[in-house]
């Protein structure tokens, strides 16, 4: 069966043809648009199929934001998203719309080992629930669980829920957040513009003078990925203290995830950053944080959590959730 698959995001829309055969996928083409430059999906999905030979069946788009009864928003473009309109405009016999961490939840069995990097190994529960977060451009979250039927993915926005601080100096990341947009919410820290947000923060404290270099390179590129790269290599202070705090809260935001589900089947850190700062979360801070929620520190140490290397799980989620609906499903 060969099903074409998007991730759409804020940022970024990917867009791929899928096959899978006897419980197998593999990817024929993969292409990546930037979100804003187009006026639809549609528009994507149209340049993406005048350089195919023939248009599959079956289409299947994980959505940043919520889908309800066949339709979404995706949360940060204009864009609105109806199954019977794009099956119409797309000339698609079916299309389906998932949440895109429902997508990468149903992604996740497809992964080899080699795609995901263990940070903690923890005693994994068969049959247990598994929780799923991911920062990008917002805060993506999901759940799997068991039931008789089998597998179930249930969906969150979770990300756009209250940030609960830890610390004096989080009490004052809230004041900080909160008369820039009325809210703290955990999408708002855990994300690109969060990182950014949260060097901003502690050049205001005064944690460390703002290099030169630094806010000179913040002009030719992402300002997010600038940070990391400078701590990450420990050539800027400022900007090593704002990923070890960003870290911190993501460590521990994982850890609500996992009592909130009681996910002792595994954590799973998706999303486009985790990857990128894999030695920073490999460091004892992201699961001290994990871990740092008495009376639960024992059952929190036992619970796997892993890094989804591959950022393509969420384009096999989203067509494996048209094709599990055609006939001949993987």
């Amino acid at each position: 069966m060969r099903v074409l698959a998007g991730d759409i995001g804020g940022t970024k829309t990917a867009i791929a043809t899928v096959a899978f055969d006897a419980g197998r996928s593999s990817f024929l083409r993969i292409e990546r648009y930037p979100s804003a430059d187009y006026p639809s999906l549609e528009a994507i999905v149209q340049e993406f199929l005048s350089a195919e030979t023939s248009r599959p069946a079956t289409a299947g788009f994980g959505v940043a934001g919520p889908v309800r009864d066949g339709s979404a928003k995706v949360t940060k473009l204009p864009w609105r998203l109806k199954e019977g309109h794009l099956s119409t405009r797309m000339r698609i016999s079916r299309v389906k719309l998932v949440n895109d961490f429902v997508a990468v939840a149903l992604g996740l069995s497809y992964l080899k080992p080699r795609q995901l990097a263990t940070l903690n190994r923890g005693h994994t529960k068969r049959d247990e629930p598994v929780g799923i977060l991911g920062a990008g451009t917002g805060l993506g979250q999901a759940a799997i669980v068991r039931c008789s039927g089998g597998v179930e993915v249930v969906p969150s926005e979770g990300g756009h829920a209250d940030f609960g601080p830890r610390s004096p100096l989080e009490d004052r990341l809230v004041v900080f957040l909160r008369e820039r947009f009325g809210r703290a919410t955990r999408d708002r820290i855990l994300s690109g513009s969060g990182l950014t947000l949260i060097y901003e923060f502690l050049k205001a404290e005064g944690a460390a003078s703002e290099n030169p270099v630094v806010a000179k390179a913040f002009q030719n590129g992402d300002p997010a990925a600038v940070i990391s790269q400078f701590a990450l290599s420990h050539r800027d202070r400022l900007c090593r203290r704002a990923l070890e705090l960003f870290v911190s809260i993501y460590g521990s935001e994982a850890g609500n995830l996992a009592l909130q589900y009681r996910a002792t089947g595994g954590i799973y850190l998706a999303g486009g950053i985790a990857p990128k700062i894999l030695p920073e979360l490999k460091r004892p801070e992201f699961l001290r944080a994990f871990r740092d929620k008495d009376p639960m520190k024992d059952v929190l140490a036992r619970i796997p959590v892993r890094v989804v290397l591959d950022w393509r799980v969420g384009l096999l989620g989203a067509a494996a959730s048209a094709a599990r609906g055609a006939s001949g499903s993987p």
